[in-house]
């Protein structure tokens, strides 16, 4: 929604927004002259032409309501960014339940390398610079594609990228045979699909002693390149193969794609480690699936060899803590000490699935460590019980980083 906003301010146009809560990207809406209301601004929707709405509004939502009843456009985010993308000669589409937000960057990444002068939309905020949104020159695209209510179906994509299917939006999807449907209609609508296959890998892959990655990208049993990332996880490996295959449906040279993939410097959040004058060694991390917190986890361990693992887990969703309850209960349960922070609800309410509050009394059948917290105060007091030279992982996609800076527990 946000790279949007700024989109269409930069094309010339008005642009208000609503949202809950003051963010990260309600703040860098503002840098571009965009204003956002906290509370219900009639005069804003009374003025404007097209309401956009992204999937997390429901038809309770006041301001939803009074532009249904002042008869005004509503169209859904997935809709507008289908329209946005009909402007470019080659959409590059990535999809996928884990690794997206990374796979897209790598990719504009590699372009910009190039000199290709992409325009990307992006889901996350890059290390480089705190963006998500570049406009860029209208030969390649490069867009972040959420399956959620179906918006990856309104794009028409000359490349479609699947990282991986999961279990997940079951809230939407009701099963997940539905959400493989999804997925297939995904891939009829583009021209070229990249997906994971047996014939590339990465071999001989090295942790460095900064922590960082390199290995060897092979092609069949053919070397392509040595690759020396600035990124830690393994699962970025994957992702670089992502990456290179799509880029060389570009046109693009292997010298190009390994300059790219060389100079990328990560997105936000993923697997970020974070400064904080209490402990040594402070991650965050969007993870807010099991499988992607047990890879974080993995990696950490990986990592900070012999040392204790906190891990502060924000569930996202209440729907997608009781779909997913049993997966998640397996991954948090061999955690050192598992803290439970406060539901990040999102479009639900309580009622709609299992509470952060739930999860944490399942667990601590498991394990003894675990307890929950509702507020900033309480958390810091139990992090500070821990030795300075513990790892400290906060993981979930909902608002803890943004309160830890606020607190200026992070800095």
């Amino acid at each position: 929604m946000s790279a949007l906003a700024i989109f269409l301010k930069n094309q010339g146009n008005y642009v208000s927004g609503s949202d809950i809560t003051q963010s990260q990207t309600t703040d860098l809406l503002k840098q571009y002259d965009i204003e956002i209301d906290f509370d219900f601004r009639k005069d804003h929707i009374e003025k404007a032409d097209y309401v956009v709405c992204s999937s997390a509004i429901k038809e309770d939502d006041i301001n939803f309501k009074c532009a249904k009843e002042l008869q005004k456009s509503i169209v859904c985010r997935g809709e507008l960014l289908g329209e946005f993308s009909k402007r470019f000669k080659k959409v590059v589409a990535v999809a996928g339940s884990h690794g997206k937000t990374t796979t897209t960057a790598m990719i504009y990444e590699v372009l910009k390398s190039a000199k290709r002068n992409p325009t990307l939309h992006l889901g996350g905020f890059r290390c480089d610079d705190n963006k998500n949104f570049y406009l860029g020159e209208n030969e390649y695209f490069v867009t972040e594609a959420c399956e959620y209510h179906d918006n990856f179906l309104y794009l028409k994509p000359y490349i479609a990228v699947i990282t991986n299917v999961e279990k997940e939006h079951m809230d939407y999807f009701k099963t997940f045979e539905n959400q493989l449907l999804s997925f297939d209609k995904f891939r009829k609508s583009a021209k070229y699909i990249v997906e994971k296959t047996e014939n590339m890998k990465a071999k001989n892959i090295r942790h460095k002693k900064n922590g960082s990655l390199s290995f060897d990208l092979f092609d069949e049993e053919r070397k392509l390149m040595r690759l020396n990332l600035k990124l830690c996880e393994d699962i970025n490996a994957q992702n670089c193969i992502f990456a290179y295959k799509a880029c060389k449906l570009l046109g693009l040279s292997d010298g190009e794609i390994k300059q790219g993939l060389e100079n990328f410097n990560g997105v936000k959040t993923r697997f970020e480690k974070v400064n904080c004058k209490y402990f040594d060694n402070v991650l965050c991390d969007y993870s807010h699936h099991p499988t992607e917190i047990e890879k974080a986890i993995y990696s950490a361990r990986k990592i900070f060899k012999n040392k204790k693992l906190v891990l502060v887990f924000q569930p996202h969703t209440f729907s997608r803590t009781k779909d997913l309850l049993d997966e998640f209960v397996k991954v948090l349960k061999n955690v050192d000490f598992p803290i439970l922070y406060k539901t990040y609800s999102a479009r639900e309410k309580e009622e709609a699935g299992l509470s952060a509050k739930a999860l944490s009394d399942i667990l601590k059948i498991e394990n003894a460590q675990t307890c929950y917290v509702e507020d900033f105060c309480e958390l810091e007091n139990i992090l500070k019980s821990f030795d300075k030279d513990a790892v400290i992982m906060f993981v979930g996609a909902g608002d803890l980083p943004a309160i830890l800076h606020k607190n200026k527990f992070l800095s």
